[in-house]
């Protein structure tokens, strides 16, 4: 039994190995518009529920360009298929449509919500155009949900180390995080 423990461990430890460690980017506001600012955190409202993850709203909905907020070039895998919304759907699960930045060790990024459009798409690119800022999926209204994610548990640690609390600037050049890939 305890040669198959161990077996067990080293191929786990093997895998691991392979994926590789997981790297920090950097990660920007979504919206290029000074009006743009953090309006929910670790706690929705940022006084409610437990959230784990940023809302970034401006009070638009399908107006400014919704970019990647990742600083490089990095792969933007696409879910989508939702209707336009700005005040919530069913779509997707609550994520509507929605981003994903895969990286090592189960780390990924997500931005959520957002309207598609033209531009919107699986695409490789540096802060490039995702949609336009909506509110499809569990949304209350039009705004980018933005999470880090290993192996599906949000983590704050992202945000928090770098101090970006509710009310804070999320103009499209503001840094925001240190996202782990």
């Amino acid at each position: 039994m305890k040669l198959k423990t161990l077996l067990s461990a080293g191929v786990a430890l093997a895998a691991a190995a392979w994926a590789g460690p997981g790297v920090a980017a950097t990660a920007n506001g979504p919206i290029c518009d000074t009006a743009a600012y953090v309006n929910s955190t670790t706690y929705y409202s940022c006084t409610g529920s437990s959230h784990t993850a940023l809302d970034i709203g401006n009070g638009s909905c399908g107006e400014w360009n919704h970019r990647g907020m990742l600083v490089g070039n990095y792969y933007y895998y696409y879910y989508g298929g939702c209707a336009a919304a700005c005040y919530g759907s069913t779509c997707n699960g609550g994520a509507g449509n929605y981003y994903v930045v895969s990286g090592a060790s189960g780390w990924d990024f997500r931005q959520l919500h957002f309207y598609a459009n033209v531009s919107s798409g699986t695409k490789t690119c540096d802060r490039c155009a995702l949609g336009l800022v909506g509110g499809t999926g569990n949304a209350t209204g039009p705004h980018v949900h933005a999470d880090n994610r290993q192996y599906g548990t949000r983590k704050s640690a992202w945000y928090t180390s770098v101090g970006t609390t509710c009310g804070t600037n999320a103009y499209c050049n503001n840094r925001l995080g240190v996202p782990t890939l």
